[in-house]
Order: structure tokens, then sequence, then C-alpha cells
């Protein structure tokens, strides 16, 4: 249409032209037509109205605010225009002057969901979010099915923390809208794991029942299950994803982690594989991909995957890098060298074997890690110096301690690699060995064995609610005749041993315990120590002290699948869950076999 056209053309007709352009979102068009049907009729509110909304399109909001204002002198009985006034004045910040802007509105339409639902978005930002429930409710009860008002009044009810009414409308938001943000999602996730879960299961049968063969929201119900720790749950759902897209990769990871989560490793490593196959230069898939094929002894191509590890972007940055040249794999014979600790207590204490390694092909042999781990190292032969901090050097060569096993090719004819590479000093195991003996003399009964326990690690690591155990859950080895037990148990969990000492033969050692050190002489005193998956198996692993290890049916690498023994620490035995989170087969196990243990021992 040509702008003479335009020009011949009537006031009326214009207006009909400059709402097809809106509708179809062609706003600049639509600006031109409003405006020559303001120039012509400069009474137009009607026009005026709908000029400040393309204004608000085309990002002119001082322009809008002086239409609307004209219109609304124009006719100040028509409260859509009170109230998009509102939205202008919250658009600018002015959440006051938009609340008085609503009244208006509300005193003209009485009640329309819209409406309440701005007067609650403007209150809430105001600092009023008590005040903001109340029109939220009311828009729900004008509009039940209003998405963003169930959305807002979840949003608002988190924030005051009240976590039951916040899952609530969290749970009907997402009902109504199925694919849901990420941020959403995890925030349901995050309400579910603080306990209030009864709701859960009807909106995830609802939203399964309703989805048909839309992949979307079972995506969505999928995350919320891997995320929330309910495997079997997500595992089913992904499988009926994959049925209806087989390519689907998202349903693929679902399918992929549940599987490992459950223990059941082999199955997931297709999953797995095919996930990598789509993201191959996505380093947070290529390391779960490697944890799951070390744990399946591949240790070549895990070995390759794991340097994915270190592309992460927050392990680049929490991680410590030295300014020496990095070590490739060269013959390291006469050369210094800085072997650097990463990741976990228990990590570090396992891979500072390699320092023997390195010193056995000639290496001078200085070590970074973390200050508990510092006394551990200085204890052996093989390293020249231990430091907390980052050295100033010169190295020949550096390399953090997870790179070696690629560099070297470790496969399992190779390791242990050492045995017995940490020790304590005499002097503390004398110390120590004199305090147990006071505390329960062995020469009360020459049969006795003292067993030392950890039952809990870090309660900060995502996968501590896997490994962690009931106290209570020991009982029945407490029970048992003929043992005195240590409890060996550092942390905020430390104390839950107190209230068993009147009711069985146990000792807790925890509060006089300062460091490994400690530790380890104390595990010197004892003949067994029972422990989850923590640090203090590793360390009593690298002694090469019996241990017996409890591992859950999520099983870290490096215990792998299947075995009773680890290939990494002679001295340990693996006790292993066969379902996810049931740790009363493994204590009877465990019972079972401390039983054994004695007679043999004492035969």
């Amino acid at each position: 249409m040509t702008m003479a056209n335009e020009d011949e053309a009537g006031p009326d007709v214009l207006v009909t032209r400059a709402d097809v352009h809106f509708a179809a979102r062609r706003m600049t068009d639509a600006a031109a037509c409003y405006r020559q049907v303001i120039a012509r009729r400069p009474g137009d509110a009607y026009a005026l109205h709908r000029m400040s909304l393309v204004s608000v399109h085309l990002g002119d909001l001082d322009g809008a605010r002086e239409y609307i204002g004209q219109a609304l002198q124009l006719t100040p009985d028509k409260a859509e225009l009170w109230e998009h006034a509102g939205i202008l004045a919250a658009l600018n910040g002015n959440h006051e002057l938009a609340l008085g802007f609503y009244d208006r509105a509300l005193g003209l339409s009485g009640s329309t969901a819209s409406l309440h639902r701005n007067v609650g978005d403007s209150l809430r930002l105001a600092g009023r979010p008590s005040e903001a429930l109340y029109h939220y409710g009311q828009a729900i009860g004008i509009q039940p099915t209003f998405h963003y008002a169930n959305r807002a009044l979840a949003r608002t009810y988190t924030d005051l923390g009240n976590t039951r009414n916040a899952l609530v409308f969290w749970l009907r938001a997402w009902a109504l809208q199925p694919a849901a943000s990420k941020e959403d999602l995890d925030t349901i996730v995050s309400i579910i794991e603080s306990g209030h879960t009864e709701l859960v299961d009807e909106t995830i049968e609802q939203i399964v029942h309703d989805s048909g063969n839309d992949t979307s929201s079972l995506k969505a119900v999928a995350y919320v299950l891997v995320q929330s720790m309910r495997h079997r749950d997500a595992l089913a759902v992904a499988m009926r994803g994959l049925t209806i897209d087989p390519e689907n990769v998202s349903f693929s990871h679902c399918a992929g982690r549940a599987l490992r989560y459950l223990g059941k490793v082999a199955e997931s490593l297709p999953y797995m594989r095919a996930v990598a196959r789509v993201f191959p230069h996505d380093p947070s898939i290529h390391y779960e991909l490697s944890g799951v094929l070390l744990c399946l002894g591949e240790f070549e191509e895990g070995w390759r995957q794991a340097w994915s590890f270190y592309e992460i972007p927050a392990n680049r940055e929490t991680l410590r890098w030295p300014n020496f040249p990095a070590w490739n794999g060269e013959s390291v014979c006469g050369r210094y060298f800085l072997l650097v600790g990463e990741q976990g207590l228990g990590d570090q204490i396992q891979f500072l074997r390699f320092a023997v390694w390195l010193h056995q092909q000639g290496a001078t042999v200085d070590v970074l890690v973390d200050g508990p781990v510092a006394v551990l190292a200085a204890s052996m032969a093989s390293i020249r110096r231990v430091f907390v901090e980052m050295p100033e050097g010169p190295y020949d060569f550096w390399t953090h301690m997870f790179r070696v096993p690629a560099h070297i090719r470790l496969n399992l004819t190779m390791l242990p690699v050492a045995t017995s590479y940490v020790a304590s000093s005499p002097d503390k195991v004398h110390q120590w060995s004199r305090y147990i003996e006071t505390s329960s003399p062995r020469q009360w009964n020459t049969h006795k064995k003292r067993v030392g326990i950890v039952w809990a690690g870090n309660p900060n690591l995502y996968l501590d609610r896997f490994r962690s155990i009931c106290l209570d859950a020991m009982r029945d080895l407490f029970l048992l005749p003929g043992f005195a037990w240590y409890s060996l148990q550092k942390g905020e969990r430390e104390p839950e041993s107190e209230a068993l000492e009147h009711e069985f033969d146990v000792h807790t050692l925890g509060p006089l315990i300062h460091g490994y050190d400690d530790t380890l002489a104390i595990l010197h005193s004892l003949d067994l120590l029972i422990t989850v998956d923590s640090s203090v198996a590793h360390l009593a692993g690298a002694a090469g002290l019996p241990v017996w290890t409890l591992i859950p049916a999520y099983t870290d690498w490096r215990w792998m699948t299947g075995r009773t023994d680890s290939p990494w620490y002679p001295s340990m035995r693996l006790f292993r869950q066969r379902e996810l989170c049931e740790w009363a087969p493994v204590i009877t196990e465990v019972r079972d076999a401390l039983v054994e243990w004695h007679g043999e021992t004492t035969a």
C-alpha cells in the first residue's frame, strides 16, 4: 500500500488497517496509521490508547505514557486505560504510582484476573509480599488455570519461606505448564528435597497421564525425578520417552544416569555413549562417561575420557594451575617434579601413590596438597617436600594427580602401584596405644577384637546421601559378643556414638582426633576398621591396614563393580549394596563376616 493511498483513506479505515498491522505485530506500520488518525482526530481515545500500546512494543515508554495520559483525559471512566497506565508506571519502577492507577481500575471494573495479577506484581516488587498473596489468590479465584498467577503465588510463598504452600502452587503451575523452565523445575526439586513430597506423586502422575506423545512434558518429569533422586521412577519415564522418540538424547541421558545410580553400570553404558556422541565437546557429559568406563574396568578409554574433568569451567576455576611446564608423559628421570593434589581428601590420599611411582622413575618429587593430607604426605620417603600453598619452584614438570593414570597408561595389572605408602609416627602410635589399652584393656578379654567405625562422610557432598548411613543401622554389629567398638567419626555426626556408650562397648574418640595422623595412629591399635566410603577408608588402605568398606549401589568408579576386593588397596574388603539405599542386607553380611572372622582369629 502506498502512502498516497493511506493519505486518502478516512480515519475509520486507517484504524482498521492499524489494528490489522498491530495484530500481525507490524508495529512500525501500525504506528504510522494510528498517528494519521490522531492527527485528524486528536480526541480519538481509542487511537491514543492503541498508540500507547504500540509505543511499548517499539521501546518508547515515554511516548507510551504520554499517549495513555491523553487517552485518560478523554475517557477517565475506562478501567482498561487505568490498568495500562499502572503497567507503564510499574515498567518505570514506580510501583506506588502503579498501585494508585490499579486502584482506580479496580474501582471501575470490579475485578479481572489480569488486574489482580498486576496489583500482586507491584505489591511484591514494592516489598509487600503478604498483600501480593491476596491479589494473586484473587486472580486464581477468577481464573483457576491462570499459570502466571499460580507461579507467582509459588514464588512469593517460596520467598516468604512457606515451603508447604509454595510446593502446592509450584505443582499447580507445573501441571498447567509441564514443559517448565529449568529454574522452576530446580525450585520444585529443592522443595521436594526439604521433605514436602506428599503432593508430588499426584502431580507427576497427572502430567505423565496427560502427556500422550508430548516428549517435552515427559522430559520435565524425568528431570525432576532424576534430580530428586527417584531413579526407578525416572528410568520408567525415560524409557517411555524413548519408545516415542528413540533418538531423544535427553531421555537417553536420563536413562543412563538412572541406571548408573541404581547400580546397573553396564546397562547404563550404551546410553551414556549415545549422549557423548551427540555432545562431543561437552566435558561434563564425557566426565560422566569416564566414571562408567572406569567402573567397568575399561581403563584405557576411561582415563582418556577423564581428562574432560579439567575442561569443566567450574573445575578450571577452582583447581590449582602451577606456572611450570605441564607433564605429558615424558621421562622424569633426574627431573624435579611437582605433583598437585585435587578433588577430595580421600582422592588425594589414594593418588599419593603416584609420588612413589614418580620417585621410582628417578624423579625428585614434591607435592602440593590440602592441609589435612600434608601430614600423611610428609611420612612418605618418596616425597622430598610437602606444600599446602603454591611453591615458587622451579620445577621441570608438574601435573594434577588424576592425570597421571592416563600418562602412564595405567591398567588393572599395574595396580596397586604402591602399598603401605603412608605411615604414622611411632610416638603417635604409642600415645594412642596406651590410651586405648587404658580405656579397654585387652587383658580383660584376650579374645576381644577392637574395631573402628565410621558411618558418615562429608554431608556437603552431593552424593553423600548414598554412602552415609544411620548409626542405629549398625546396632546388630554392636550386639555381637567379643568386640569393642571405637568411633573414629569426625564432623557434625561424631557425637552420635555417645548415646550408645551406656548400652554397648562403644568408645567415642572423635573429639580427641585432631588430624589424620591421630586417626592413623589409632588404626594401628585396632584390629579392623569398618567404614562407609570415606577418606578414612582410603587412609587405612593406604597404610595397608585391614579395612571393610561399605559400598552403596551407586558405586564410585574406584570400587568398580561386582568385586569384594579393591585392586587399589590389597588390605581392603568391600561389602556392596544390592539395592540403592537398602543397607540392612549389607549390615547382615558384615555381621556374618565378623562372626566368621572372630572365630578364625581366636581359634
